[in-house]
């Protein structure tokens, strides 16, 4: 996918000297038609792309109005003279002959969203590696940054792994931990794991071409796995967390996913950034601000403190509904 996290993996490997063979990105979901089918099947299986394609990537179920695309893989790789392949279908034998014919030694993924077929992680006589933005075997998936935002997690990390059939399962070739400081927003928070990432799996191509790489399998017991977010996923539980969590939790997902419904006592806040919280638990005392505070700003109380929040509008409150 067209974002930071595969841009700035791309950079480092050009960066560093190793010799990049092409690139390959998904093509574009076809929409729906009434002869859908068809359609597809009439596709061509790949094509190379001469300029770079409009920002794509969006993520399904999220309402999305600000998504981090700061950087374009495509672009950066026309730019180096790489070719670039546009595949629609990954199973097919056009697809798999024509990468072949790169005779690469091995195979570098950061954020391709599709399953690949074993006819092509057949292909490198060295394997495949995948780039994954989290402490594998934790937060297995999709979207693991997310999660970190969700679980209130306070480290997450990056991690380079050798390709298998399940997801994310494969021995960890190298692994990073990365801090999650109070406040990040989810922008922010990628580019670091982009960045420590992207010298991750530097280090880790060059020990596997020098044969020094020391592989370690994942332990299936800690693991875990999240789905791609529902938009369940984004409503804050305010009566439930601390206000710690609450904070952060806005601060990072607000910024990539739009404004937040939060459920408050008696109603429902759409909330578009959170601006501080207290809570005597964790040596922050309250004190609220002096001055009344604007329509669209609003004290909450939570499971255990307060969060100062920034509502999307006004207006952008509704009752709870009823659950009796």
């Amino acid at each position: 996918m067209e974002g930071i996290f595969s841009a700035l993996a791309l950079q480092a490997l050009l960066q560093a000297g190793i010799p990049v063979c092409a690139l390959v990105v998904p093509a574009p979901p076809t929409p729906p038609t009434p002869s859908g089918r068809a359609q597809i099947l009439s596709r061509p299986s790949l094509r190379r792309l001469l300029a770079p394609a409009q920002p794509r990537g969006a993520r399904p179920l999220l309402p999305v109005v600000n998504r981090t695309l700061a950087a374009s893989p495509v672009a950066l790789a026309l730019g180096a003279g790489l070719p670039v392949w546009e595949v629609a279908r990954l199973s097919v034998e056009e697809t798999r002959a024509t990468l072949a014919t790169y005779q690469p030694d091995l195979l570098c993924i950061a954020c391709f969203p599709r399953r690949l077929p074993s006819s092509l992680l057949a292909l490198p006589r060295l394997g495949a590696v995948n780039l994954h933005p989290s402490l594998l075997p934790a937060l297995r998936g999709p979207e693991p940054l997310f999660w970190v935002f969700r679980e209130g997690l306070s480290e997450t990390g990056v991690s380079v792994h050798l390709v298998e059939e399940r997801l994310d399962t494969g021995p960890i070739v190298a692994q990073e931990r990365i801090s999650v400081p109070d406040g990040i927003t989810y922008a922010e928070l990628e580019r670091r794991c982009a960045e420590r990432g992207g010298q991750l799996l530097v280090r880790a191509v060059q020990a596997i071409a020098q044969g020094t790489a020391q592989y370690h399998p994942q332990d299936d017991q800690p693991g875990s796995y999240r789905p791609a977010p529902s938009p369940e996923d984004l409503q804050v539980p305010a009566l439930e967390w601390q206000a710690r969590h609450v904070y952060n939790f806005i601060r990072g997902v607000a910024s990539w996913a739009g404004p937040l419904p939060v459920l408050g006592p008696n109603e429902v806040l759409l909330v578009h950034d959170a601006l501080h919280w207290w809570d005597p638990r964790e040596g922050r005392p309250f004190a609220p601000p002096h001055s009344p505070l604007p329509a669209t700003e609003r004290l909450l109380r939570c499971g255990s403190g307060f969060v100062h929040l920034l509502l999307a509008a006004a207006e952008a409150t509704s009752p709870l509904p009823d659950r009796r």
